[in-house]
């Protein structure tokens, strides 16, 4: 993210990028749903719970406590506060957060996704919602205008194939490119977590973030030659060469963004579906519409404010993707992947990808077991739940150590290449879980 002193790119009407998420649902459920399901009765449990609330959980409570901010960024708090409308939505009436078993109600939202449900997904861009958007940003000075929201397109993009071991993957390019470089290690010989397997880990990671850097924040088609070059298996036999020699890899850092969220899905017919939602930062740009009751995004601050760099802000310029992962055994579906994080998701899909692979794990297990995440430098994060001998370990190797407690939150689904079982791992970092729809006995 960029920073401005006026905190436009941050916080307020200016920082907020066309929403897509409607558009992206409708679009996906014209195109790929059975027909077996009417889209009214797909959104019904949200309007449901929208409308008659919900308790909320531990996960959302601790979400609402974490109120600090990195320098140089609005806090929770004061997006909360920036619109009336988000602070009557998501503050008690007396300005307090929400606690733990508090209902939250939402019935804006209700009858916006009511609304949705009745003329279908393009009156967020064409019809009344559309009109509703389009008017309070024009009267707060936000810059989409009323064509810039009604000329909003879908893309649909092939995903960037590559494998691991004996298994085929489809992902985003920094996905494949890790997995590229750690193929050149037999890591179950190093221990799962062992201060030598986490070290060698960490120099992949930072071996891919080093090309990421110039690619982050951008479209893919805006950086064709370097995506290509990442996923090519010569620059991952490069980066492995460096690795073996103990060269150091200079990059810088990039910020943890939790502002998303992921959902996971496999149904009866082993197709396979991901989502990763987000806006941006943790409550986004703090604007919510009056009556419409959700909040939009602040991806502005993912765009350089300067001209002429790759990810310079220009028209009609689109975020980059991070994608569901699904990797394949033998061509059918095996694993199906993805999570929230910012850069960290990363990070967190390869290592939860490399404990099924390389270390047998079962899918739950695979995404509970301690995390950790390198990305400038020698620094090194581990979660708590490591022992202080391995950061010591860690630290006699020449890394830095911090402890951090976000590690993105995976939701996986594996299939059981024998007997066809579905197997569900729901990350316990946050308030994830598993469901079946139709509901499972």
């Amino acid at each position: 993210r960029y920073i401005l002193r006026s905190e436009a790119n941050q916080i307020g009407h200016q920082a907020i990028l066309i929403p897509g998420f409607v558009a992206g649902c409708w679009v996906a459920f014209q195109r790929f749903g059975s027909g077996r399901i009417p889209w009214a009765r797909l959104l019904a449990p949200a309007i449901h719970l929208a409308q008659d609330g919900f308790e909320v959980y531990p996960a959302m409570a601790g979400f609402w406590r974490s109120d600090g901010a990195r320098p140089g960024y609005p806090s929770l708090m004061d997006k909360l506060h920036r619109t009336p409308d988000a602070r009557r939505t998501y503050l008690k009436p007396d300005g307090a957060v929400y606690e733990e078993g508090d209902r939250l109600m939402q019935p804006d939202l209700a009858r916006t996704l009511r609304r949705l449900a009745d003329v279908g997904g393009e009156d967020f861009y064409h019809g009344e919602i559309g009109r509703m958007i389009t008017e309070d940003l024009a009267q707060h000075g936000g810059l989409i205008t009323a064509e810039d929201l009604a000329g909003y397109r879908v893309c649909e993009e092939r995903l960037f194939h590559g494998s691991f071991r004996d298994l085929a993957v489809a992902s985003s390019p920094e996905i494949i490119e890790m997995l590229h470089i750690l193929q050149h290690f037999e890591l179950h010989k190093l221990g799962h977590n062992s201060p030598e397997y986490i070290d060698v880990l960490a120099r992949c990671q930072r071996a891919t973030f080093s090309d990421y850097a110039t690619l982050r924040g951008t479209a893919l088609d805006r950086n064709k030659p370097l995506t290509h070059k990442m996923v090519d298996s010569e620059r991952a036999a490069y980066w492995a060469r460096r690795i073996k020699q103990g060269d150091r890899i200079p990059i810088r850092g990039g910020a943890v963004d939790p502002g998303t969220t992921h959902l996971s899905c496999v149904d009866v017919d082993r197709n396979v579906m991901g989502i990763n939602h987000s806006i941006g930062s943790p409550a986004g740009s703090g604007v919510v519409t009056p009556g419409l009751g959700f909040l939009y995004n602040n991806f502005l601050g993912h765009f350089c404010p300067l001209p002429g760099q790759p990810d310079s802000v220009m028209p009609r310029a689109r975020l980059g993707d991070i994608v569901t992962t699904v990797v394949f055994k033998d061509g059918e579906p095996f694993i199906a992947i993805g999570s929230p994080g910012g850069s960290r998701l990363i990070t967190a899909i390869v290592q939860c990808i490399v404990n099924v692979v390389d270390h047998g794990m079962d899918m739950r297990t695979a995404v509970t077991v301690p995390r950790f995440h390198s990305e400038e430098q020698q620094l090194i994060f581990l979660e708590p739940q490591f022992p202080e001998s391995t950061a010591q370990a860690l630290r006699a190797l020449g890394n830095q150590v911090q402890r951090s407690t976000y590690m993105g939150r995976v939701q996986a689904i594996l299939v059981r290449p024998d007997t066809g079982q579905l197997e569900a791992g729901a990350d316990p970092r946050g308030g994830a879980g598993v469901g079946c729809y139709p509901p499972c006995g």
